[in-house]
């Protein structure tokens, strides 16, 4: 998730052009909302998403969603057993995949044009047909729990689970949507389907295909494959992000050559005036974190910051040293240097440039349009990752200061590694970054 900056500016208008070579469009496919960007490019990505992701089930179920989507395209369908479906994948180069995030999961299928059609047998067996054959489940659950265990053993990925375990306490997002080992390894297939079913809901899906086909192809595909899906009411979860203006800090003893931290700030709601503003003064606060803590300190190989959109959007800084007092200390600096005098014109055009160029390169790919055609939706509306652009273009440098102000008010902690430098660092953690 980290972050890199460049300084392609010139690249962003090529991008550009690029982009708005095609038209994005939504419909309504007997009762499925459908998102439809057609390119040029011969490879054809297709996601089934999911609404609701961690709201959709309790804490003792935490992965459930996960394990049940990938075995979807893993354990077995009606038409195919999952030797065969496999078999079927690769002879064609067919990829089927899934995710399952804090806000969402989906599934998704890409090929090449010319196998288009047994692609989309393939995906559509998954979605509407699964079988959750429980051999094939329990082969996948070892692999799925080995996962799980891999990155509880990574120190930059435990250290962002601490934080948000941090953050969030008391709401739907202190669940892992990835699960634990502990609930993983109860699950049975019949869980898996049974929550598949609860899911497996018209007014809880939608789809999102982009790549070389036509509307009327795409219209005639869906039609067939998923007009009989269920239709049941469906009332998506209100979540309400808590308000970080106290310094609290998890902590976890590991040893390790480095020690690993992170910071999470309060961050706008997507559907926010404040929201691109402050993406855009996250970026600029990496860049200074990256120049202190590295360049001039050499606290830190890779210090930097990212920013996080979901219904409970988040600010991310973060540090792997060896000096975890001096680290947080310059981070906290810089921190009261952005919200003190803000990001300078010169500044913001740099970031710009930069940050338009880093999250639009990857749209050169159709699995990167669907994916963010898919969360903006999620978020409140697929126009928005459209018309980001534009956003960004019109963002103003009181805008960015304003926001970065009003929404940073504390940070919440976390802590992987030497315990001594830990207590060692205790009053820095504590240090109030503005009045």
């Amino acid at each position: 998730m980290k972050k890199i900056l460049t300084t392609l500016f010139l690249a962003c208008y090529g991008l550009s052009a690029v982009l708005a070579q095609t038209e994005t469009t939504s419909f309504d496919v007997d009762g499925i909302k459908v998102i439809f960007k057609p390119t040029p490019k011969e490879i054809i990505n297709v996601r089934m998403y999911y609404r609701g992701g961690v709201a959709n089930y309790q804490a003792n179920q935490a992965g459930i969603e996960s394990f049940t989507l990938e075995a979807t395209g893993e354990c077995g369908t009606k038409k195919y057993n999952a030797n065969i479906f496999r078999d079927r994948a690769d002879k064609y180069g067919i990829d089927i995949g899934s995710e399952a995030e804090y806000d969402y999961g989906n599934i998704q299928m890409q090929c090449v044009t010319k196998y288009f059609n047994e692609g989309w047998d393939l995906f559509t067996e998954a979605v509407v047909n699964p079988v959750f054959d429980a051999n094939e489940v329990e082969l996948l659950r070892s692999k799925i729990v080995a996962k799980v265990r891999g990155d509880q053993s990574d120190p930059d990925k435990r250290v962002e689970q601490l934080v948000l375990q941090n953050a969030f306490e008391g709401t739907a997002y202190a669940t892992d949507p990835n699960g634990t080992d502990e609930v993983l390894s109860k699950l049975t297939a019949a869980d898996l389907k049974t929550y598949y079913t609860s899911v497996l809901n018209k007014n809880q899906m939608f789809i999102v295909v982009a790549g070389k086909i036509t509307k009327a192809e795409l219209v005639a595909k869906i039609h067939a494959s998923f007009a009989t899906l269920p239709s049941k009411p469906y009332t998506p979860a209100t979540l309400h992000e808590p308000l970080w203006n106290d310094y609290k800090v998890v902590k976890e003893d590991r040893t390790l050559q480095t020690n690993y931290l992170n910071a999470i700030m309060n961050s706008p709601a997507f559907s926010s005036d404040d929201y691109v503003p402050y993406r855009v003064g996250i970026s600029a606060l990496g860049g200074s974190l990256f120049s202190e803590l590295r360049t001039k300190l050499n606290l830190s190989y890779d210090p930097g910051t990212y920013s996080v959109m979901q219904q409970m959007p988040y600010g991310i800084m973060y540090v792997s040293t060896t000096d975890p007092k001096a680290a947080i200390l310059a981070m906290n600096s810089q921190v009261k240097k952005v919200l003190g005098y803000g990001l300078s014109p010169e500044g913001l055009q740099r970031i710009k440039s930069s940050f338009i160029t880093t999250n639009y390169i990857k749209q050169q790919s159709t699995a990167s349009i669907t994916g963010s055609l898919g969360i903006a939706e999620v978020l409140g509306g697929w126009q928005f990752a459209e018309d980001l652009p534009k956003l960004l273009e019109k963002v103003t440098v009181d805008q960015i200061n304003q926001a970065m102000y009003k929404y940073i008010v504390g940070l919440r902690w976390s802590y992987l590694g030497d315990p001594a430098k830990a207590t060692e660092a205790a009053d820095a953690f504590k240090e109030v970054i503005r009045e």
